[in-house]
């Protein structure tokens, strides 16, 4: 893995549980929620794998999809924990909506 890949790889780990977080709504369950990160993971993952050129080799594919995949469950599973992506998160996705009084 280059360098540019794995900053790549560090920036998906902690972009994509906020992207998920944001698309996710109350109609779509915990489960969803978790195969929509890993298909966004996987996409990363193949870009990423694609950054410094095509890959020949198939293990250089595994390694950059499998590192977006297990870092963003992590970083999900963390974020989680302390609350980022519930508070956080959904405290600035509610700056747009400007309650009516009345």
């Amino acid at each position: 893995m280059t360098e540019i890949q794995a900053c790549l790889t560090v920036v998906t780990v902690l972009v994509v549980p906020y992207i998920v977080q944001a698309i996710k709504t109350q109609a779509m369950s915990g489960n969803a929620a978790r195969w929509i990160a890993i298909a966004v993971s996987v996409l990363a993952g193949v870009l990423t794998a694609m950054a410094g050129g095509i890959p020949a080799d198939p293990a250089s594919w595994v390694t950059s999809i499998f590192a977006c995949v297990g870092g963003v469950q992590v970083a999900y599973a963390a974020f989680k924990a302390v609350g980022v992506t519930s508070k956080w998160l959904d405290s600035l996705l509610a700056l747009g909506d400007v309650k009516k009084e009345g």
